[in-house]
């Protein structure tokens, strides 16, 4: 059986320690068990165009569209913070993204196409078990809502064997009742489902008839010589090392900075964002602030720590796993708290009230260790009998039911647009429509010169049988002769070919001009076979017009452009 894992991964925008380390252990786990897989080389819904290696100019891009758009203060404080950030650390960064990149060469075995949500509604890596593996998957993110990569709710991995693995929802609270339901109608197509915090387990399971077990982060499937064997000795010594995600992380710097005083050791601050010099202040404590380091020097700061101040879940997990004395800081949601009343170590967090000397002394590991045991027996118990019970149904040939699937995508809806394609069109009077035809015509001619229109409040219906209309526009010097149809997934554009197929495209297409279908006035918009589909465009084709005409054409056009560019001169004089 051919198994593959998707999760976040090497697209972690912060390039977060963890998520590499989780993933490598668990294929490494699964390699222990006698199972072969491969990762999904899987970018994320909202990753965007990321520069990983060099994000200070994305960075700086979002702050100037937050300033356009008019967020709100806050953000825009948020989005400048960061691009300044990445910009006083961009060979700090380089060496870093490096530094993960040899990690995951070395140690990680991906596939060799790079998908994501849109192409895995066309295109199937061919696997036979699918395994949605652990952090914060399961958590909807505007404007997209849930990633259907990570809920294995793609239309590739229908027919195949899905697994969850430990996923989590984050700091999310429980989902609004729409969310509510497409969320668990994905749920309710997988074959075995476990999470990783109690809390999201226990709202599963009363908000559905499912089985949500509760296991272990893979990280913690391996004792500490395994993980000793992976971190590189660092030459600072005796340090406290404080590591932190930003969210409410004033209270564990402060009480990091006034341990170490008390005790006169130094600080090695560690943090997923870029800060040269770290948060750190205060000027009579020793202060080491890294950003450059690789997941082998994270995990041999912990190692080697006189103790360590953090609020993150994977902080916790490595300090656990060293067994070193850790203190624990506030953050948003219940991961952290959850994962310390597992193993009876809630007393391990304070908040900004608590007086250094109060803070708890050793830890008795002994009875941790019998806690992570059992913890790991259980956890090893579900995920390797799920995968057992994923080979011995493919094994009898059990078959699915194709036409449940087919039936939720010829329910979808979603707007439309009729765009002319080019600009020597006008609006023509258009007779009165019958009652059938949506209303609220709406027009806009686009910077281009073209016509564009759309029905306001009208959504439509991907089952194949809504018949393409006369377009709201002609031309004098070309014929109309038909429609040719685009429609976007998440973020890419997929094209109606001539066979019956769709093939993903340019906005514009042009690559694909000779196979496009076309689609007459009365014909039916073809049935578009995706999961989701977040819009559709139809895009006029037409034909006839001699040399002159064009010309005379593609001066009113740029006619029409200057014209559009100086009402918005006009409008930004007028807003600036």
């Amino acid at each position: 059986m051919k198994i593959g894992l998707i999760g976040i991964n090497k697209y972690a925008k912060y390039l977060n320690f963890a998520c590499d380390l989780h993933i490598y252990a668990f294929q490494q786990f699964l390699n222990q068990h006698g199972h072969e897989s491969v990762i999904l080389d899987y970018k994320p819904v909202y990753f965007g165009g990321f520069n990983m290696r060099y994000p200070a100019g994305y960075a700086e891009r979002r702050h100037r569209e937050a300033l356009r758009n008019g967020a709100s203060s806050s953000d825009v404080a948020k989005r400048a913070e960061l691009a300044k950030g990445y910009r006083s650390v961009v060979r700090e960064r380089r060496r870093r993204y490096e530094k993960f990149q040899r990690f995951i060469s070395k140690n990680l075995v991906f596939t060799h196409e790079v998908y994501d949500s849109d192409l895995l509604e066309v295109r199937d890596p061919g696997l036979d078990c699918y395994i949605c593996v652990t952090d914060v998957i399961w958590q909807p993110v505007a404007p997209y809502g849930f990633d259907r990569g990570f809920l294995l709710g793609s239309r590739s991995f229908e027919g195949k064997k899905k697994i969850s693995y430990a996923a989590s929802r984050g700091a999310s609270k429980d989902f609004p009742s729409d969310q509510e339901d497409l969320f668990f109608s994905y749920l309710e197509d997988m074959d075995a489902i476990s999470v990783r915090e109690q809390d999201f387990s226990e709202y599963i399971e009363s908000k559905s008839g499912l089985t949500a077990t509760t296991v272990l982060d893979p990280v913690m499937f391996h004792d500490a010589p395994f993980w000793e064997k992976v971190a590189q000795k660092p030459k600072e010594e005796r340090y406290v090392v404080l590591y932190y995600v930003m969210e409410k992380s004033t209270d564990t710097i402060a009480k990091a900075v006034e341990y170490a005083k008390l005790h006169d050791l130094t600080i090695v601050e560690l943090s997923d964002r870029p800060l040269k010099n770290g948060k750190i202040t205060d000027p009579d404590v020793k202060h080491v602030a890294r950003y450059d380091v690789g997941m082998e020097e994270w995990l041999g700061y912990i190692q080697h720590a006189e103790s360590v101040f953090t609020n993150s879940f994977h902080g916790c997990c490595f300090s656990l796993l060293f067994e070193k004395k850790f203190f624990v800081g506030s953050r948003n949601g219940q991961k952290v708290p959850n994962f310390l009343a597992k193993f009876g170590l809630g007393g391990r967090r304070f908040d900004g009230r608590t007086d250094v000397s109060e803070l708890p002394g050793d830890i008795d590991y002994a009875p941790v260790r019998e806690i992570l045991a059992a913890e790991r027996q259980l956890s090893s118990e579900f995920i390797l009998g799920a995968i057992d019970d994923a080979q011995r149904s493919i094994d009898e040939g059990a078959e699915f039911d194709a036409e449940q699937y087919e039936a939720r995508r010829r329910r979808l809806t979603f707007p439309v647009r009729f765009h002319s394609d080019w600009p020597g069109v006008t609006r023509r009077s258009r007779p009165a429509l019958p009652s059938s035809r949506p209303q609220g015509l709406e027009f806009e001619r686009l910077g281009s010169g073209a016509l564009e229109y759309w029905y306001r409040d009208t959504r439509y219906v991907n089952d194949g049988l809504i018949l393409a209309e006369a377009p709201v526009f002609e031309s004098q010097a070309r014929k109309f002769l038909g429609w040719t149809v685009r429609f976007r997934v998440d973020n890419r554009w997929f094209w109606c070919m001539s066979d019956g197929s769709v093939q993903p495209g340019t906005v514009g297409g042009e690559e694909l001009n000779a196979r496009k279908a076309v689609i007459a006035p009365g014909e039916h918009i073809p049935h578009f076979p995706v999961n989701h589909v977040s819009a559709a465009v139809l895009v006029a084709k037409w034909g006839g017009g001699g040399l002159v005409t064009h010309l005379a054409i593609f001066a009113r056009a740029v006619v029409a452009r200057a014209r559009h560019f100086a009402r918005r001169m006009v409008a930004n004089t007028r807003w600036g």
